[in-house]
């Protein structure tokens, strides 16, 4: 099910940390129906990846994704956005009005910004989670309501618990299994394979650019306080400059984030690297076990970027044809061994 269309297009990359939280949450989403707490930064994919949950729930009758970002609602209408409410309810209320706990019944919710909920409204979720039921804003009936719950946060939601910003009970409701969302500075070999679709998106009736080599080390060496969406914006604003014929190059780059050709730009060997090797001498690894591994990695990059073509593979890693086999098979047999 990882390998998917609905999980590939869900989430872009191929890196472990991404490839393992897809994995969990395909599992927690088509063999359970506990709620699911998303934490991450702004920008990750928390909403994606909500609409992945929804998708592969496999309830053959289920019913719509509701989505409810708890930042925008206004205090004085909150109840009628979980609610709904009976016309005349209040000022304003010319007509009754269904609330998400309604619109989502037999489907999924999916509360965006959770953190932001008042303590007030974290009472009357918490009480419509345990018994399924509530009444509309100025109604006197009971309405039922069943629904998969997925909440949201870039909050560190254990922190409010701590500070009684957040009621811990409600907490453990929402937070049956728990997906953390890795920023793009954690998964950066997943930056070209992004731009790239990106980049497909932009260009769906029409051929699609290749990035050069320039522009490929600016988008690596970039920083994304914004993550994904922070990509997904470069991308577009460097196609807007695009005059549609040959590569994607540093002029396409707009003028205001145009790389300077300091000495610091060459450097290649940013906090990403020097944290690996730090992970790698605490855990007692000598330089020969380093050495190999980065050998290998760089190896295997090179080939999957060239689609296995070894010679190309070869002139990038600047060794001939024939010491790329060798140094492949000599991989593969301390694998195996």
């Amino acid at each position: 099910m990882v390998n998917s269309p609905d999980v590939k297009q869900a989430l872009v990359g191929e890196s472990h940390s991404l490839k393992t939280t897809l994995r969990q949450v395909v599992e927690v989403a088509h063999f359970t129906s506990t709620p699911v707490l998303i934490l991450g930064e702004s920008g990750t994919g928390k909403e994606l990846l909500a609409n992945l949950v929804h998708a592969m729930d496999p309830r053959p009758d289920k019913g719509e994704l509701v989505i409810l970002d708890c930042s925008t609602i206004v205090p004085e209408l909150a109840g009628s956005e979980f609610f709904g409410h009976e016309r005349g309810a209040f000022t304003g209320a010319a007509s009754s009005r269904d609330g998400v706990f309604a619109l989502a019944n037999g489907g999924t919710l999916f509360l965006d910004e959770i953190g932001e909920l008042s303590p007030s409204m974290q009472t009357q979720l918490l009480r419509v989670i345990q018994e399924k039921t509530y009444k509309r804003v100025g109604g006197n009936a009971w309405q039922r309501t069943s629904f998969r719950l997925v909440c949201a946060t870039n909050r560190d939601l254990m922190a409010q618990v701590q500070r009684g910003e957040f009621r811990a009970d409600l907490y453990y409701r929402i937070a049956g299994f728990i997906c953390c969302l890795p920023p793009l500075r954690e998964r950066t070999e997943d930056i070209l394979p992004l731009a790239n679709h990106f980049l497909k998106q932009n260009c769906a009736h029409k051929n699609t650019p290749t990035l050069d080599k320039s522009v490929q080390e600016y988008l690596l060496r970039r920083q994304y306080p914004g993550n994904v969406r922070d990509l997904k914006q470069v991308v577009s604003r460097m196609l807007c400059r695009y005059t549609g014929e040959g590569l994607l190059t540093v002029g396409c780059i707009p003028p205001d984030e145009r790389p300077t050709l300091s000495e610091d730009w060459k450097e290649w060997r940013d906090i990403n690297f020097e944290r690996a090797i730090r992970i790698a001498l605490s855990r007692g690894l000598g330089l020969k076990t380093i050495s190999k591994n980065t050998e290998e990695v760089a190896i295997r990059i090179a080939v999957d970027e060239e689609n296995g073509n070894l010679q190309r593979a070869a002139q990038r890693l600047g060794v001939t044809d024939r010491a790329l086999q060798l140094r492949r098979a000599a991989q593969r047999q301390e694998n195996s061994a």
